[in-house]
């Protein structure tokens, strides 16, 4: 029997990136380790560290970027077809692959179909002339989670004639409880996490912290997130009289993370859709409370291990942060996110794939 050979687009795996980054560095560590016995190709643009050279696993560099890339791919595969090939952050691999090529996809979101209008357009304009090819030429389909898998056959049916499976993100290891104190902090502040966009719904977390503050004199916000589409507008957002006890960290480095969350009161992240929403599920790792919308796949992440509100309703959003500062709703949320946290994981997702192809 032929050796394996499984092909991964890892471009957007970058050491300590978020969201898709994060998803396609972990599943792919995770795959080489659950699979000893086959060889990857990864496939990128540049050398990537994160993943060195062994007898089994070898980069394949394409130079190149945008279309030029991924049909500098496709005439790779057409000539080198492999046993499988992961494209875990892109449709367009699946949209132009070669008939002989085995294709996987991985399908993250539907927000460029959903709420067009709080993602960037050219992103939405991409999605929307490949998905339906992607999803013809791929012979399994992926989704982060059930509400994505749901939205996607609402919206593209002939998705439910393809083979599908639920590959979820998880924790990675150094997620949990920190008791450092090297970053520079207020002694008590409430915690956002993610780039700043319209999607992530920062104005309502502002407002919300306005409520509050006349009764928590001491209470700060943090938000630690590079800029994103439409930053400038949401900056604005930002009443006046708070501009000291809002601090914007900007992009915070993974390694950091653990400690920024283990030294918030709460983590807020009331956003307005997610395929999945890895922010949480850190959090909860590292013994911080969260609040989060009662909306998308948001309630599928943290279970009853979190309070969940309509990211439209500021006052909802001001009352949970009121209900979890007292010491005995933390310590019950911080147990149960703990717990929570504990059911998802990478090598889990990585098998489910396995198993399936």
């Amino acid at each position: 029997m032929a050796t394996k050979s499984i092909g991964i687009d890892i471009r957007e795996a970058v050491e300590g990136g978020a969201g898709k980054g994060r998803y396609c560095e972990e599943i792919t560590k995770a795959l080489i380790e659950s699979n000893p016995k086959a060889n990857f190709f990864l496939f990128t643009e540049k050398p990537n560290k994160s993943f060195p050279s062994t007898d089994r696993v070898k980069q394949v560099i394409i130079p190149g970027k945008g279309l030029f890339w991924h049909l500098k791919l496709r005439k790779y595969l057409k000539s080198h077809p492999l046993s499988l090939f992961l494209s875990p952050t892109s449709y367009i691999p699946a949209a132009i692959a070669p008939k002989n090529q085995k294709i996987a996809t991985v399908i993250h979101d539907l927000v460029a179909f959903l709420f067009p209008e709080n993602n960037h357009f050219f992103a939405t304009l991409v999605e929307k002339l490949t998905l339906s090819r992607a999803i013809k030429n791929s012979s399994l389909l992926i989704t982060v989670s059930e509400n994505t898998w749901h939205d996607l056959i609402k919206i593209k049916p002939e998705a439910k004639v393809k083979k599908h499976l639920i590959a979820t993100p998880a924790v990675s290891s150094e997620f949990r409880l920190s008791r450092s104190k090297t970053l520079s902090l207020p002694s008590r502040y409430l915690l956002a996490v993610g780039t700043v966009q319209p999607r992530k719904n920062f104005p309502a977390i502002f407002a919300a912290f306005e409520q509050i503050t006349d009764k928590q004199k001491d209470l700060h916000l943090c938000i630690a997130g590079g800029k994103g589409w439409k930053s400038s507008k949401i900056f604005s957002a930002i009443p006046a009289h708070l501009k000291k006890r809002i601090h914007l960290l900007g992009y915070v480095a993974h390694s950091d993370l653990p400690e920024l969350y283990s030294r918030a009161e709460i983590f807020l992240f009331p956003s307005f859709y997610e395929g999945f929403g890895i922010p949480p599920l850190e959090a909860m790792a590292c013994s911080c409370p969260v609040i989060t919308s009662d909306t998308s796949s948001l309630p599928e992440v943290v279970g009853d291990a979190a309070l969940k509100i309509d990211p439209n309703n500021t006052d909802a959003l001001a009352k949970a942060i009121t209900i979890l500062l007292g010491p005995k709703m933390r310590e019950v949320y911080k147990k149960r996110g703990l717990k929570q946290a504990r059911k998802f994981s990478w090598t889990g997702s990585a098998h489910e794939i396995k198993k399936n192809t």
